[in-house]
């Protein structure tokens, strides 16, 4: 019973200004009087989900800015280029999150409660705020195909044969099409990604698994190739297979 009489907020208070921040029983006493005559003090949901969302942004913030180098995804190399409209500062700001290019698709079963997301330049996150895949094309000589790197790409969503969200993008003489849609019963739904790449000289086809989706980071910790070399183990729970094994 003592637990119910620990001074809780003097605790939090203490450890609140000990390391330099807000005092948030105070900061709550303040919402508190701005929400009158409200019968809710404060939007403790939308406090919480905001917590989580600028947690997601600070370390997008240590692990983008410090590593621009990378292949990232749309809205990063265009929210992070100070040439592109959607660029926006960083100066005053801990934390990064995707203010620029929230248009991605979802693709699903209906009745089923797992969906998967294509953003504007075709990378696909199979499950929910999971890691991604994203195709690329490398030729011996040139520069690479790399959809979140190029100012247009076409895209569209096709209904015929079940929905399916169709990338085509363009580089010299280098072309490559993802075609992606959700296939299955709703009790067990499978997001199925068919690319095609076409070369005029000798190439590679890149599929890679991505530690990120379009909120930001998203971390991968295990990568297991399947005993047969037809596919992957990611996270030591998902899954990702090969038509052929590369």
């Amino acid at each position: 019973m003592w637990l119910r009489w620990l001074p809780w907020r003097f605790l939090v208070r203490d450890a609140a200004r000990r390391r330099g921040f807000l005092d948030p029983v105070k900061v709550f006493a303040q919402l508190r009087n701005f929400a009158q005559p409200s019968e809710v003090a404060a939007p403790t949901e939308l406090l919480r989900s905001g917590f989580v969302l600028h947690a997601r942004g600070l370390i997008n913030s240590l692990a983008i800015q410090h590593n621009l180098d990378w292949i990232w995804p749309y809205w990063v190399e265009c929210q992070y280029n100070p040439r592109n409209d959607a660029f926006i500062p960083r100066s005053f700001s801990s934390t990064q999150i995707n203010l620029t290019h929230r248009n991605w698709t979802a693709l699903g079963i209906p009745d089923s409660n797992e969906f998967s997301i294509v953003d504007p330049r075709g990378l696909v996150t199979p499950c929910y705020d999971g890691w991604s895949l994203d195709a690329w094309i490398i030729p011996a000589e040139g520069g690479p195909l790399i959809p979140s790197r190029l100012a247009v790409v076409s895209q569209k969503l096709v209904m015929e044969g079940g929905l399916c969200v169709i990338t085509e993008s363009h580089l010299d003489k280098l072309k490559l099409q993802t075609k992606v849609q959700v296939i299955g019963s709703a009790q067990s739904p499978v997001c199925q990604i068919q690319v095609e790449g076409f070369s005029n000289q000798a190439a590679q086809l890149v599929i890679s698994l991505r530690p990120y989706n379009p909120e930001g980071v998203s971390f991968i910790h295990d990568i297991a190739l399947l005993p047969d070399r037809n596919g992957w183990q990611v996270n030591k729970k998902d899954y990702v297979y090969f038509n052929l094994p590369p």
